[in-house]
């Protein structure tokens, strides 16, 4: 009698079993798998009552609520012209905004770039956790940790450090100290290693924008400079307007102006200070990881610059060092660049 073998249900299950379900895997579209974590739905209040109630916004896909959203083990690597989650490959890097996004997309149904919003769910995980996860942000090894380090492209570990001239880690290859949560099947490198784009936010000279929800994993989701999707946030109510309202919420560098989040580029974010801001604007602003939630937070890295149009990375780099994290924002780079120290993370919703 002839035997059905289904090979991708059966890794599914494996992967699955093997992980008590926090771990499953996707197939791109030319069969290779992909690994992500399983975030499951959360409310607001459950992590924090002050940031205000209600579902995460992470979890709202197109007015849905879904039960989980997928986030890739790993960083992004380009496999035979897809974006896979894998073990044993160094991030895709010097790949534009808009690229990233495309490469995600042809990759198949349900396949995404991870989004701020996600990127801001994982950090209130963490901070409602009191642990935030070490990572590859000092030339290969952790910051406070010289014992923790990976293995870099040449198939070397990375232990020694900047001394050894180390830099970027491959997948997996880090220890489960890094990992969130702290176990073999949890999210690797949200703490150095490359920097990664985070869709679905932006500010226009200062203006802070959002894509409502995370209407950005949608394969149709109009990213673009130009896309009316684009929302403002009203610094008086907390409500999205169109960009260019009057009163809406800002970044700035200085000053004590209305309606403005002011912290000096360079320094930490937790140190961020709102003016005639509302809370229901400051509870958007927090719960989409644009504005400090309060202590305990780290020293995590805000960037920005001011000039037309920027789209925000997250995370660090591997020379970051402790200004590297789960909460560092840089803001000060336009969807066009594509430099060696940014990559991205996939994600998959459906």
């Amino acid at each position: 009698m002839a035997v059905s073998v289904d090979i991708k249900s059966d890794l599914r299950r494996q992967i699955e079993t093997a992980s008590q379900g926090q771990m499953t895997v996707r197939f791109t579209a030319k069969g290779q798998p992909s690994y992500f974590y399983r975030l499951k739905k959360f409310a607001v209040e459950a992590l924090d009552p002050s940031l205000g109630s209600g579902t995460h916004p992470a979890f709202i896909v197109a007015g849905v609520e879904r039960d989980e959203i997928l986030i890739g083990v790993h960083q992004a690597a380009e496999v035979a012209g897809e974006m896979v989650s894998q073990a044993g490959y160094v991030p895709r890097v010097s790949i534009a905004h808009d690229a990233a996004v495309t490469l995600a997309r042809n990759t198949g149904q349900g396949f995404c770039v991870a989004t701020n919003a996600m990127y801001a769910a994982l950090a209130l995980q963490c901070r409602a956790a009191y642990r935030y996860p070490r990572g590859n942000n000092a030339y290969g090894v952790a910051t406070g940790a010289p014992d923790e380090w990976g293995v870099n492209d040449a198939g070397l570990p990375t232990s020694g450090g900047q001394a050894a001239g180390n830099t970027v880690i491959r997948a997996g290859s880090g220890p489960v100290a890094w990992n969130h949560p702290p176990n073999p099947w949890g999210i690797q490198n949200l703490n150095g290693n490359v920097w990664e784009w985070s869709p679905g936010m932006r500010h226009v000279d200062g203006e802070i924008q959002i894509i409502p929800d995370n209407d950005a994993v949608l394969a149709l989701a109009d990213l673009s400079a130009t896309s009316s999707a684009w929302r403002a946030i009203d610094a008086a109510t907390g409500n999205l307007v169109a960009p260019g309202s009057a009163g809406t919420v800002k970044y700035a560098t200085a000053g004590t102006a209305e309606g403005t989040l002011v912290r000096a580029s360079g320094q930490s974010f937790a140190g961020m200070v709102s003016y005639g801001v509302s809370e229901a604007a400051l509870r958007r602003l927090q719960v989409l990881g644009l504005f400090p939630p309060g202590a305990p937070m780290e020293a995590d890295r805000f960037d920005i610059n001011l000039a037309g149009e920027r789209l925000p990375i997250r995370g660090g780099v591997w020379n970051t060092g402790s200004n590297a994290g789960v909460f560092a924002l840089y803001a000060s780079i336009p969807r066009s660049s594509a430099t060696a120290t940014v990559g991205f993370r996939p994600a998959f919703v459906i």
